[in-house]
């Protein structure tokens, strides 16, 4: 039967056939062989494979119901061989194996739940006693398990917390790994139903491990969505804020992009904002009782831990500030908010303690910082919802405000941030006009002139930039009539000059704008000021920009300059970084 390209293939499928319909495989279990028994299932799990599943796959499978799920159980021999097909190496060397050991295990999980919890159990707890080599892949035999009948492994899950706990670091990251892994499965309710493990899995953040502690951060987002509660949700973020004062900047790194990427999460509407777990496909039975876990010295439970593995290891301790006060009450109190809205104020509590990644001493924290800020900023305007953006103005202020005291961040945050505006390159223009009177309304009097003056220096800027590209367009086709060319130069030489006027507003250096000018009118390429003259246009979408900057990009002797400024034409506040930068904001 494994060699499916073999003459006599057919013949083997019949006579496998034959004895699955005559049920003579039976005569094996009246013969109390164990031993034979044992030797068919590893044989028929053997002889599937890739060509010969199709054929024989149903057949296989029914015999290996029938020696299986017989009422006397299965054999801790015969679990083994079966449960050895889901790890490595045979479920890398033979998949279809491995899927049909998962369908005779779902097919007889009722006879053989009792004796596989036992195996599971000492598997975990005894892993010399239970004479098994499948106790170095347990993890992953675990959550293969649990794919394939999860409702056996509701007893053995509570061990993990045991596990966790182990002194052993290398035992320790299996266990988180394998609890994230479990909890984070579309579809369950794993945290719901075993609260004593998911709160020592957030213990797991102040592990004195570097490697657990990144890997529970970067699995952070999806915990989030697993939650099943506001509060656990909650609960998760804040052990990930208290990881932006790691000693090691990449779990730092790691913490900013998961604080913004579950603010993102719970910032994008209902959608975003759900309690994650729907419908359950594996409920606890009963309710448990463990007991609480005992205190051990796997955490690093104070900064001067920190500090003092930080120096064991040789590193610098970077953190400047102070230790951050994340306490749920304190910050519903300081924002002064109902309970109804406690959840914005915590929220913003946690981006205010990323925005301090801003000063870390290492500028890859600070400048996945400001793209992470940036992109929670750009998913709230997305949003559409004008008082959340009211609350949430203050992130690209922070940008500004860095532009002019962080010289190494700058040119990251003007060429890499902002290039494409506050609101992003693909907001809509109804969408980011609709967001800018949201800014208007929630502004002083005093700062709601400056911003209609700077958004009608932008339409001024834009009006300009569009003239000097019908004109140049009308000149190119004027080239054979001088005299109908010379008012249009006239004209263009009078809307260069009116456009390099807009753009000192904008521009600190005076000198630059009027050397992209020159360069732009020497640009030969008619394509290219009607590409300018597109994305110009009011009320251009973003694919027309998009486009229109790609054939600027594409046209040769275009600056680069140039290309940036138009490309921002819908994005005023996109300038003003370089005003910030020069202190004229």
């Amino acid at each position: 039967v494994q060699e499916y390209q073999a003459p006599m293939f057919e013949l083997a499928v019949s006579v496998l056939q034959t004895i699955h319909q005559t049920k003579s495989y039976y005569l094996l279990l009246d013969m109390g062989r164990d031993d034979m028994v044992l030797e068919w299932v590893r044989t028929l799990l053997q002889c599937i494979n890739a060509g010969s599943q199709p054929h024989a796959g149903p057949q296989v499978l029914e015999v290996l119901n029938g020696l299986i799920g017989d009422e006397s159980g299965a054999t801790d021999s015969q679990l083994e061989v079966l449960l050895s097909h889901l790890v490595p190496p045979k479920s890398q060397e033979n998949p279809a194996a491995c899927q049909m050991a998962q369908a005779v295990l779902r097919s007889c999980e009722a006879s053989v739940k009792p004796q596989l919890q036992k195996f599971l159990t000492t598997l975990i707890l005894s892993p010399i006693s239970s004479n098994s080599d499948l106790h170095q892949h347990c993890y992953t035999l675990l959550y293969q398990l649990y794919q394939a009948v999860p409702q056996v492994l509701l007893p053995v899950i509570p061990h993990m917390t045991s596990e966790m706990l182990a002194e052993d670091a290398g035992k320790r990251t299996e266990a988180t790994q394998l609890v994230c892994q479990l909890f984070t499965v579309p579809g369950n309710r794993l945290v719901c139903e075993y609260v004593d493990v998911f709160d020592e899995l957030l213990h797991r953040f102040k592990d004195a491990e570097v490697g657990i502690r990144l890997h529970l951060v970067e699995f952070a987002p999806m915990l989030v969505a697993a939650a099943g509660s506001s509060e656990r949700q909650e609960k998760v973020v804040r052990e990930v804020a208290v990881r932006l004062q790691d000693y090691d900047d990449k779990v730092r790194i790691a913490a900013v992009k998961a604080v913004c990427q579950c603010a993102r999460q719970l910032l994008a509407g209902p959608a975003g904002a759900a309690s994650g777990g729907t419908a359950a496909t594996a409920c606890h039975p009963h309710q448990l009782g463990l007991l609480a876990p005992p205190v051990v010295a796997t955490l690093l439970d104070s900064q001067q831990e920190d500090e003092a593995a930080a120096a064991e290891l040789g590193v610098m301790y970077s953190p400047p500030e102070a230790a951050l006060d994340f306490g749920v009450v304190g910050a519903a109190a300081a924002a002064g908010v109902a309970a109804g809205t406690r959840d914005v104020a915590w929220l913003q509590d946690m981006l205010k303690a990323v925005c301090m990644r801003l000063r870390d001493t290492k500028l890859s924290v600070r400048k996945q910082t400001a793209d992470s800020l940036m992109a929670v900023f750009r998913t709230v305007a997305a949003a559409g919802t004008g008082e959340q953006l009211a609350k949430y103005c203050w992130l690209p202020a922070r940008m500004l405000l860095c532009c002019k005291t962080d010289v190494e961040l700058r040119a990251h945050l003007v060429e890499g941030v902002l290039k494409d505006g506050l609101l992003g390159p693909q907001v809509a223009p109804a969408q980011a006009a609709a967001a800018w009177v949201q800014l208007w309304l929630a502004a002083n009097p005093m700062d709601r002139e400056t911003l209609l003056m700077l958004l009608a220096m932008r339409a001024r800027l834009q009006g300009d930039a569009l003239a000097l590209a019908v004109l140049r367009r009308k000149l190119s086709g004027k080239a054979k009539d001088p005299e109908a060319a010379e008012p249009i130069k006239q004209d263009l030489e009078r809307a260069a000059r009116n456009l390099a006027s807009s753009l000192a507003h904008f521009t600190p250096n005076t000198s630059k704008a009027v050397e992209g000018l020159a360069a732009l009118q020497a640009v030969r390429d008619n394509h290219v000021f009607a590409a300018l003259q597109q994305a110009l246009t009011p009320g251009a979408s973003a694919q027309v920009r998009c486009r229109a900057a790609a054939a600027t990009a594409g046209a040769a002797g275009t600056p680069a300059w140039v290309q940036m400024q138009v490309a921002l034409c819908d994005h005023p506040l996109a300038y003003s970084s370089s005003t910030a930068s020069s202190g004229g904001v």
